[in-house]
């Protein structure tokens, strides 16, 4: 599948469980990849599907969900959208712009998840 993000990227966060790299003792559970990009960058779906639920959460600013079938992809981290709930997207299409979080020197960060239905997986393993 394709990568969520085109251009510049660095993986600043994998998936799993593991250590933080600055707070002893305390163990990070992500389920997903973060993904740093310019500011500016667009998120994209990594296959075509259905936008099945978008919604806001305190720290992850607008989250989009696509189902392709028995899969769900999460793009979360969004700001400015350009779908919504019902929209069929294809391969590749923009589903908005990533946020760039200004009280943080602009770190412009997507955060990314693979599911078959309610198992995590690890995205990269699926995407290229």
């Amino acid at each position: 599948m394709l990568f969520p993000v085109a251009g510049r990227y660095t993986i600043v966060s994998n998936f799993g469980t593991y250590e933080h790299p600055e707070l002893s003792k305390v163990k990070v559970d992500n389920l997903g990849i973060d993904i740093e990009v310019p500011a500016g960058a667009k998120a994209r779906a990594v296959y075509e599907g259905v936008v099945s639920s978008i919604f806001r959460l305190d720290g992850y600013h607008n989250i989009v969900i696509v189902r392709h079938g028995q899969y769900l992809t999460v793009y979360a981290g969004i700001d400015a959208l350009t779908v919504k709930k019902g929209d069929k997207v294809k391969t590749g299409q923009t589903l908005g712009t990533v946020y760039s979080n200004q009280a943080d020197d602009n770190r412009t960060r997507l955060h990314f998840e693979i599911r078959r239905e309610k198992q995590k997986l690890n995205p990269a393993e699926w995407v290229r």
